[in-house]
Parts: structure tokens; C-alpha cells; sequence
């Protein structure tokens, strides 16, 4: 029996492992299987006593190195309390890997609360063991300290680990949010491994450096950057082929294992041969380089006899084949599961496993076995009789000693459907211009156009405060206090459009330009106050629900929703609830729980007996949108249909019927929905995904149907056009930020296009058993494209894919390449909106220097949406590229973190202009005075139209206690983690927010230091001023002073004047209008802070 029809080996093993009641370690032929082979083993037995060894995922002799996650699950593995017999699956391209011994990746000691060490000390272990010392954790093996607060990240934890020290003592050990920064819970004790995958200490260095010299006598290690970098104890891509020289003697895998039985596969001896020879081929190669020379194959690997002999000694699987019997594939799902019910109902068999990934799979085999089916969560609930569970893809078998049958519907390609990806698993607040480096253009509202330069502690008279330096022509300086950051923002030079030259300090050309454009700002805000009223006339249905019925639909959501989800949640469930017809923009990377949030307003909408319309840019998305639906609200009684170009004549008849008659709760769509003889009176909400797919006289099309209906849009990277509106405070804006737990940012490339670069890429995918995608946007080159790749990488399945083949050709491609039958995708754009595929984690674009900015974010997207490492390589055919193509290619690399899509939108907006609301008639003052600074004139503008009789907005008042009031850099070491917490100390306009703001700095760094702790007080102060029209407080040893606004509240003033009266000793006020205090214990500045914040109290 051919192991690859059914999954007979896993269930032998299964059976191998209980009776023998020992370890096992079984060597597969590959990745794929290996993997495969430890999800069915799940089929039997515990999950918990399996452990799947991953490859590296990396060529031999590669320049890349390992993802983190294979790091971390190595050191996982090799590091469990094996107190029971486990089953350890791997592939036979490790044996070959040369490994640190076991003692390397084991605990070097575990850390309790109580305990006692120096905060140095433990510094100094972090750095001997290869930790990296950053000002933030957010990746395994780094550390950074803060005052008496260290954060660590170890590679065998799911989250990093806060450590507080006091004195010489750990106070309290607890697990934090890589994303937010913030507590999970405290724990009482950690393990501390090794930080990296060699020995980065003084004495492992040496051993490296010396080694080297020795295996290349005759080459030179200054022209070497990964010899540098390595002797530097900077951990490279690409370290991997230096590894064995860091260690007198490295260890096979059969070492790392030795307590285990070892079992082998039949056909291992054939993929070691090509593995072997593969080896030899690399090395050939890329051994051309003299800067970077190579380790001779057998001594960057152990050699093929060596595996052979390890080959032999292990055992083979027994195999009772009269316990087995082999299921027809070819038949297909529906054919074999009649067969297996037929055995059901002769008692030949005591139970059918089914099982389907596609939620109207699901659902169908459901619905058809309604009365017959037990739905279970894990296997071990299975009952007598037809389960139906949703699991990953297993092979089907015919268990005869256990007596079941195993089917899985996404396993018979011929018949299956494309998955649909169903599987994938503190107020986050938006600052754009809080992201600001080193030498960056930066606009100060009141002086211009200069570059930042950092942040420096000036001392005068003794009194010590943080200031941002920023430089201006003919090299002034000017020194900013840090409350007045908000008055600074950034700017994105354009090398197109204007000459960038900076302001002066000693002129008025900047006053002038801002004149000119403050002008402009009033007029524009008037077009758009216009556009606006006609949308707020209109009144939209109040949307609301029964909490218990709500409750029972949150409860269904599989995963912890994420503090900005729930902030967004909120505010779209009070904009439903109002008749003001909801206009908000979702943004969030994808797969960061924009539609989770998009289902909630749905239900909302239904339950208030309205319908749903889910509009989408593409035939591939409704099938996507309408199987994620389906799945999600399959216990609710909810009925969803859907429409696109593919659907047949007789389907829309009935379809559009039914929503016209209300038998339709939640319709999905693309655009041509609103051509067709639909009747809108009914409608509650209009979900936009993909909102910058949609043009403006789309979207003017859709609001005309119906102007008074709830629009809610999604989009990752939002159109100018939108940024604007929202930037206006037209659109209302919520912002997911925090990623999925275990994403990893995608790696990025931008390279020239070339045949070895593009086969390295493809062959480092294949090797892991992944997929890739490789975009080209002419579709008269993917035929040549495709023979060119078969001819360089001729044992690989290439497809193609594009918008102009017919839909049975293109639901062919994408099922085959959902099931990874395909290796390589040639397409188009096409997959922008297309299918979520976790196993494809290669992306190469050609010519990207073609692309938007925000579509080359979209397209990048594809890729990375599981726990692997994904890469996506940008090729240019030459260097030499227009500026603009340029600017854009360079910030697709930098803003490559998850959750860049809004900052890229903003930057796209900056490069590209402002469409068609910031039309050519604002383009100057935008290109003069930078668009952060546009807009805010803009809003201030439109504040100004709608309320013309309000007499002061809120005093931005100015406090000195002339004492030291700021974070120093031993407590936040991090320049720009500082600025973020003066911008959001600036920003605080509650106590309540101020609190919160300082429990999280308290929860990252520490208890308080008194510069701290005045800066606080400083801010707490200066929100109970500006309420109350206080413009200034100025505080010294002999006198405090403070000054009001001229348009102070009757009441207020009334307060003040009896105060005076009652203490005319402490109290005196000066004809203009400042009010002296004399204060005992003057000396003391927190005794001043104390008496002058009485006093507000007193008279607010």
C-alpha cells in the first residue's frame, strides 16, 4: 500500500508507540511528510507527546538563515521534561545538519522570585549567552533594561519575560505583550536559554576566529563581512555556514536523540542521495566568492556514508496490513463516504470520522447527515456512528483493527472546493509623527522646515530638562521643550515635486508661506463642510440588540480579541445605535480582525431586522467572504447568499428575489450588485472591504441607492482620497494594530532581477515544502516566463493564473494550488484580493518599480499569514530607476513591520498627492508646508465654520516648576520610546488617561524616579488648567505665579477674587491680571505642586 494514498504509517506508529510504551523518533523521507505524518498521528493519540522537529528552511550554503520560529521550536523540543514516552517526527535532511551538543540548547538555570543577584550580574550572563541588548523586545534572544526593569525574551517562551529588580533582589518575574508592551500575568519563576544558535562569548569567538584563520589560510578576513560580523558577535544571515567552527566537536542527530528509538521510512535512502548531491551542487555553486569562502561539504555537513550507516542501524516499521484496508481515491469524498456508511449500517465498522476545512463543506455534510451526525472538537470525543470535525488535512484509511473510517473532504482533489483559509486564527492610538529618526525633515508649526536631530539633556542653573534639537539653515539650532513636541511633525520630502531647502530662524518666508496656506485651508474646509452636510441631513435607521442574544454570538469567536479590536468594536456598535448614518474607515493589516468586527455589525443589523449588504472588489473575494460567513454564523439561523459574475442566470433570479422579499438576511457581492433590480429599502449596513479597490464614482453610485444607510469600510491601506477625510475628521477612524500572535513580519528584498536569485528564492520554498507566488502584470509575458522557469527548475509545478481565463480554469488552478499540487503561481494582480493560502510564503514581484505603494503592501500581504517566515523579493531589472519609483521601492522595505498598512498609506499620500479632495489647488501649500501641518489647519478650519460664536478653545497652558521634570535615559534608555511618552503625555487631556499612561510606564520600567514623577505631576496640572483658562503657571523658591486667559469664566473668577479676600498674605493679583502666591516651604517644588493644585481644585 502506497503511504501517500492513506495514512497507514501514522496509524502503525500510532499503534508501534502504545504497545512499545517507548520514545520513538521516526525519520521521514521529507518535510511534507514529516509534517503531515505528525497531524495524523493526533488521529491516535495526544498531541502533547508529539513533537515535530522542523528543518531549517534554508539552502545549503544559503545567505539567509533560519527563521526565528524554527529556532524557537527546536529549542522547544530539546529542552521538554520528557517524564513520558514521546514520539519525536522529523525529516532525513537533518541528519545530515551538524548540531551544537545538547548541553548548548538546554536551561542554563532557572530564576525565582526572592532570589538574589545583582541587576550587572544578570546583564552580564544575558550577554555571555548571545542575548542582543535592544532598547525593545519584541523578538526572541534579545533583552533590554530599563532603570531596575529588564525584559528578556528566552526561546522556549511564547511571550517575553519582565524581570524587576530591587537592590540585589528579584521583586517580581512576569509574562508581557510583545505588542503592547503591557503585563500578561505574573509568574513565580523562568528558565533562562541560550540566546542564539552559537556561542557568542569571548571564548567562542576566539575558538571561531582561530578556526578560521586555520581553514583559510590564504584568504582575507577583512574583506569578509560575515567573518566581521561574526568576530563582532553580531549574529548574520547566513552564520550557518560557519557553524562547526565555533565548537571543538558538533553532534549528529542520532546523538541529540539517543534515548529514542529510531524507525526509518522505505524511500529515505533515495531522498539522502539527492540531498547529498544537492550538497555538492551548491557548494560548487556559490563557492566563487572570495569574501565569503566556503567549508568543504563534509565539514559543513556529515557526509552520506555517515547517514547511511545511521540508515541501517535504525529499525523499519512493522506494518499489519491485515489491519488496513485502502480506500479508493480515485472514486472520490461522496463515493467513499456512501461506502462507508453502507459498512456503518452492516456493523461491519463502529465509527466514520469526516472531516472539512471549508465552512459550506462543513456545513453541507452536515445538513445531508443531519440526523445521523455528531459534531466533536477533538477526536477523542467521537462517539459510535458519523462524526464530523474541523481539522487539517489528513489521508484517508480503513482502520479494520479499530474498526473506523477516516475521510477528509479537502484530500480528494478531484472533487474538493478551493479552501477559503477558515483556519487562520489598550487602545492602540495613531500618532504619525511620533516615528521620527535621526536627520529626518521635520515642520515646527511656528519656525519650519528643518532636521531633527535628536533629543539632548540641557542644564541651566542647575535645573536639568530633555529637549528635541532641531537644526535650520545656515546651522541654527532650535531647542524644543518637550510639552511642545505637538507643535512638530514630519515631512516626507518628494524629490519630484520640490527643492527641499530648510527654513531660517532669522527671517519671515515661513510665516508667509503658512499665511498663504492657512487661506487656502479656510476655503477647502468650506467645499468639505459642504460635502458633509448633505450626508449628516439624511437619517439612518438605529440599529440595536438584545444583549443576551449578542452574547451568545461573541461567545462563538474562537480567539481573544485584541485591545484595539475591542475599542473598535465599541465605537461601531454606538455608531449603529444612532440614527446619524455611520461613515468609518476599519484599518488593520490583514488578518488582524477586520472582519470579525464586520460580522458583529452584521449580526447587530440582522437582529434589528435589517439587512446586510458585503460589497467586495472581486469574485474571488465573495467566494472567500461568503464561505467565512457561512461558517460563522452557521448556529445563528441566519441566511447568507451570494452574487457574483460566475453565478448562473437562474441563481441571481432567485437570489435577487429573495433579498427583495427579505429572505436574504446578508448578501455578498461585488459592485455590479447595485446594476442589478435589488431593492434597498430594507438595508441597515453596507460593508466596503477592500475600500481602496472601489473609485469614487462607485462609491457616489452605491450611497445614491441608498444616502441614509450605515457604510462601513474595510481597507488595509486606505485611498488618499479616504486618508484625507479621516485626517478632516469627516470619516470616522478606528485602528487595529496588534498583529496575530506568531505572525512575523515578512521579510523584504529589493534586488535586481536575475536567474539565480529567482531560483534560489523558489528552491529555499520548495525545500520546506512551502509554495510561491511570482507576479507579473503582463500577461503576455506569463507564458514565456513559465518555460523559462520550467527549463531552470524543471522538476517544479508551475501553473498560471489571470483575470482573463475562464472561471472553471482559474477554480482548477487556485484548488490545486490551495492543496499544494501547484509549487509556483504565475500570476497577476489577480491574487491581491484572492485566497488566503498559509503554505504560500514566497512572493516575488517583477518589475515592482510598476506598482503603487499601498499595492505593493497589498500584494506583500499575500505572504507570511502563518506562523513561517514569509519573504517577498521586489525585482527591478537595473538599478538606475526614476526618484519617485525609487522613494516608493525604499519605503516598502522600511515600513515592513506588521501593521505598517496605515503609515504606508499615510506616506503614499505624501508622495502621491492627495486625490481628488486635495486637488491641485491645495498641492502647493501641501508641497510648502508639509501635509501633517495642512491638515491640522484644515481641522481647526472646519472647527471654526461649524462653531463661529465658541470664544476660546481650551488654553494650551505652559508649566515650570523650574525643577528637573523628565525621563532620564536610565530609565527609558530609548530616544525614541522617550518622545512617544512626551507625545502621549502631551496628548492626555484626562486624569483618567493620564493614569492609565503612567501604570503602563510604571508596568514597563519601574517604580518612579522624582523626574518622573514631577513630569507626571507637571501634565496632571496641566489638564486641570487648560479646562479652566489657566495660560501659564510659573513656579520659583520666592514666588509662584499664575497667569489666566483674558476670557475667564465669571464663576471661576468669582471663586479666585474670595480667595484673595480671605488670604491676602499668600494671595496678590497684579493688574494684569497674574495672581502671586507666597508659599511656606517654598524650597521644596512638590510642596509648590501640591499647594497650586489645591487651589485649582478649589476654584473649578
Amino acid at each position: 500500500m502506497l503511504q501517500t494514498d492513506s495514512h497507514i504509517i501514522a496509524a502503525s506508529l500510532a499503534e508501534t508507540y502504545i504497545q512499545g510504551n517507548k520514545s520513538i523518533c521516526y525519520i521521514a523521507e521529507n518535510n511534507s511528510e514529516a509534517r503531515l505524518l505528525s497531524h495524523e498521528l493526533s488521529l491516535y493519540i495526544d498531541s502533547d507527546l508529539i513533537n515535530y522537529f522542523p528543518e531549517r528552511e534554508i539552502l545549503p550554503f544559503d545567505h539567509f538563515s533560519s527563521p526565528e520560529s524554527i529556532i524557537k521550536d527546536r529549542f522547544k523540543i530539546l529542552n521538554k521534561e520528557n517524564n513520558s514516552p514521546n514520539i519525536v517526527i522529523t525529516s532525513s535532511k537533518n541528519l545530515f545538519e551538524r548540531y551544537p551538543s545538547k548541553s548548548f540548547f538546554r536551561s542554563l538555570q532557572s530564576f525565582n522570585i526572592g532570589e538574589s543577584i545583582a541587576l550587572d550580574k544578570f546583564k552580564k550572563i544575558l550577554t555571555d549567552n548571545h542575548f542582543l541588548h535592544t532598547d525593545k523586545v519584541d523578538t526572541i534572544n534579545k533583552f533590554s533594561s530599563r532603570g531596575g526593569v529588564l525584559d528578556i525574551w528566552p526561546s522556549i517562551y511564547q511571550n517575553p519575560i519582565r524581570i524587576e529588580f530591587f537592590d540585589e533582589e528579584i521583586e517580581s518575574i512576569r509574562s508581557f505583550d510583545p505588542s503592547s508592551q503591557l503585563t500578561i500575568t505574573k509568574i513565580n519563576q523562568f528558565n533562562l536559554t541560550t540566546g542564539s544558535s552559537l556561542p557568542l562569548d569571548d571564548g567562542g569567538v576566539k575558538k571561531f576566529r582561530d578556526n578560521w584563520r586555520d581553514y583559510f589560510p590564504n584568504n582575507d578576513e577583512r574583506v569578509c563581512d560575515l567573518f566581521n560580523d561574526l568576530n563582532n558577535k553580531s549574529l548574520a544571515e547566513g552564520y550557518e555556514i560557519y557553524l562547526p567552527l565555533f565548537f571543538e566537536e558538533t553532534e549528529s542527530f542520532n546523538n541529540l536523540f539517543k534515548n529514542y528509538e529510531f524507525i526509518s521510512a522505505n524511500k529515505v535512502y533515495e531522498e539522502n542521495k539527492k540531498y547529498w548531491q544537492e550538497i555538492n551542487r551548491r557548494f560548487d555553486e556559490e563557492n566563487i566568492d572570495a569574501s565569503r569562502p566556503l567549508l568543504q561539504p563534509e565539514h559543513l555537513f556529515f557526509n552520506l556514508k555517515h547517514v547511511e550507516n545511521f540508515i541501517n542501524s535504525c529499525g523499519n516499521l512493522k506494518i499489519e496490513e491485515s489491519n488496513y484496508k485502502k480506500l479508493d481515491a480515485e472514486l472520490g469524498f461522496e463515493e467513499n463516504l456512501d461506502i462507508a456508511k453502507k459498512l456503518l449500517n452492516d456493523a461491519a465498522i463502529n465509527k466514520i470520522i469526516t472531516s472539512s476545512l471549508v465552512p459550506s463543506e462543513y456545513e453541507n455534510l452536515k445538513k445531508i447527515n443531519l440526523s445521523s451526525i455528531n459534531e466533536i472538537s477533538k477526536i477523542s470525543d467521537s462517539v459510535n456512528g458519523l462524526n464530523l470535525i474541523s481539522t487539517e488535512i489528513f489521508r484517508p484509511l480503513y482502520n479494520v483493527s479499530i474498526k473506523t473510517i477516516f475521510l477528509h473532504r479537502e484530500y480528494f482533489e478531484n472533487d474538493a472546493p478551493i479552501n477559503q483559509n477558515i483556519n487562520a486564527p489598550t487602545n492602540i492610538r495613531i500618532d504619525t509623527n511620533i516615528h521620527f529618526n535621526f536627520n529626518d525633515y521635520v515642520i515646527h508649526e511656528s519656525y519650519g522646515l528643518g532636521v531633527y536631530k535628536g533629543l539632548e539633556v540641557v542644564e541651566s542653573k542647575g535645573i536639568k530638562n530633555e529637549y528635541l534639537k532641531i537644526s535650520y539653515a545656515n546651522n541654527e539650532n532650535l531647542y524644543v521643550p518637550l510639552a511642545k513636541t505637538f507643535l512638530i511633525s514630519k515631512y516626507h520630502k518628494n524629490s519630484e515635486k520640490i527643492d527641499t531647502t530648510l527654513d531660517s530662524l532669522s527671517n519671515n518666508k515661513w510665516s508667509q508661506k503658512k499665511q498663504r496656506a492657512e487661506k487656502r485651508a479656510y476655503d477647502h474646509a468650506a467645499e468639505i463642510l459642504d460635502i458633509e452636510s448633505r450626508r449628516l441631513s439624511s437619517h439612518a435607521p438605529a440599529l440595536r440588540i438584545d444583549a443576551s442574544s449578542y452574547k451568545e454570538f461573541i461567545k462563538e469567536f474562537p480567539y481573544k480579541e485584541t485591545n484595539d479590536q475591542l475599542v473598535a468594536i465599541e465605537a461601531i456598535e454606538k455608531d449603529l445605535s444612532l440614527i446619524k448614518p455611520m461613515n468609518r474607515l476599519l484599518c488593520g493589516d490583514v488578518g488582524f480582525g477586520k472582519t470579525e468586527i464586520a460580522m458583529r455589525a452584521a449580526f447587530i443589523s440582522v437582529n434589528a431586522n435589517k439587512q446586510v449588504v458585503i460589497l467586495a472588489p472581486s469574485t474571488v473575494l465573495v467566494s472567500q467572504h461568503f464561505q467565512s460567513f457561512v461558517d460563522r454564523f452557521k448556529k445563528f439561523g441566519i441566511t447568507i447568499k451570494s452574487l457574483n459574475r460566475h453565478s448562473s442566470s437562474s441563481e441571481k433570479v432567485k437570489t435577487i428575489s429573495d433579498f427583495n422579499n427579505a429572505k436574504v438576511d446578508i448578501l455578498i457581492g461585488t459592485h455590479a450588485l447595485f446594476t442589478q433590480a435589488l431593492d434597498f429599502q430594507n438595508l441597515g449596513l453596507l460593508v466596503v472591504d477592500e475600500e481602496h479597490r472601489f473609485g469614487t464614482k462607485q462609491k457616489d453610485i452605491i450611497k445614491s441607492k441608498k444616502p441614509d444607510v450605515h457604510v462601513l469600510y474595510l481597507s488595509a491601506t486606505p485611498i488618499p482620497r479616504t486618508m484625507n477625510f479621516i485626517f478632516a475628521g469627516l470619516k470616522d477612524f478606528s485602528f487595529l494594530h496588534t498583529p496575530p500572535t506568531n505572525r512575523l513580519s515578512i521579510k523584504s528584498f529589493l534586488k535586481v532581477e536575475t536567474d539565480n536569485l529567482m531560483m534560489e528564492a523558489i528552491k529555499r520554498e520548495n525545500s520546506r515544502d512551502g509554495q510561491c507566488f511570482i507576479i507579473q502584470n503582463d500577461i503576455k509575458k506569463l507564458g514565456i516566463l513559465k518555460d523559462h522557469l520550467l527549463l531552470l527548475l524543471p522538476d517544479l509545478k508551475i501553473e498560471i493564473a489571470h483575470g482573463q481565463l475562464k472561471k472553471t480554469e482559474i477554480t482548477k488552478t487556485m484548488n490545486l494550488f490551495q492543496l499544494g499540487k501547484i509549487d509556483v503561481l504565475l500570476c497577476t494582480t489577480i491574487v491581491e484580493m484572492g485566497l488566503d493560502i498559509p503554505n504560500a510564503n514566497t512572493m516575488i514581484i517583477l518589475d515592482a518599480y510598476n506598482f503603487g505603494l499601498a499595492q505593493l503592501h497589498q500584494l506583500r500581504g499575500r505572504v507570511g499569514r502563518s506562523s513561517k517566515q514569509g519573504y517577498c523579493y521586489f525585482l527591478i531589472p537595473t538599478p538606475d530607476l526614476p526618484k519617485s519609483s525609487r522613494e516608493r521601492l525604499d519605503s516598502i522595505i522600511r515600513l515592513s513591520d506588521l501593521g505598517s498598512g496605515f503609515f504606508i498609506a499615510q506616506e503614499d499620500l505624501e508622495l502621491r498627492g492627495g486625490g481628488e479632495i486635495l486637488g491641485e489647488k491645495q498641492s502647493g501649500h501641501v508641497d510648502a508646508i508639509g501635509i501633517s501641518l495642512y491638515l491640522s489647519m484644515l481641522k481647526d478650519s472646519i472647527e471654526g465654520i461649524k462653531n463661529p460664536s465658541r470664544e476660546y478653545k481650551s488654553v494650551n497652558s505652559e508649566i515650570n516648576f523650574f525643577d528637573d521634570a523628565f525621563i532620564p535615559d536610565m530609565y527609558l534608555p530609548s530616544p525614541t520610546e522617550r518622545l512617544k511618552v512626551y507625545r502621549r503625555i502631551n496628548e492626555v487631556t484626562k486624569i483618567a488617561e493620564l493614569f492609565k499612561l503612567k501604570i503602563e510606564l510604571i508596568d514597563r520600567c519601574g517604580k518612579y524616579i522624582d523626574e518622573v514623577d514631577a513630569l507626571f505631576s507637571n501634565a496632571e496640572l496641566l489638564i486641570l488648567s487648560s479646562s479652566i483658562g489657566i495660560s501659564k503657571i510659573s513656579s520659583h523658591s520666592d514666588k509662584t505665579s499664575i497667569q489666566f486667559d483674558s476670557k475667564l469664566d465669571d464663576n471661576i473668577l468669582s471663586k479666585i477674587l474670595n480667595i484673595i479676600r480671605a488670604n491676602p498674605e499668600i494671595y496678590q493679583m497684579e493688574p494684569s491680571g497674574k495672581l502671586n502666591m507666597f508659599i511656606e516651604d517654598s524650597e521644596n517644588s512638590n510642596q509648590r505642586r501640591l499647594f497650586v493644585r489645591n487651589f485649582i481644585n478649589e476654584i473649578s
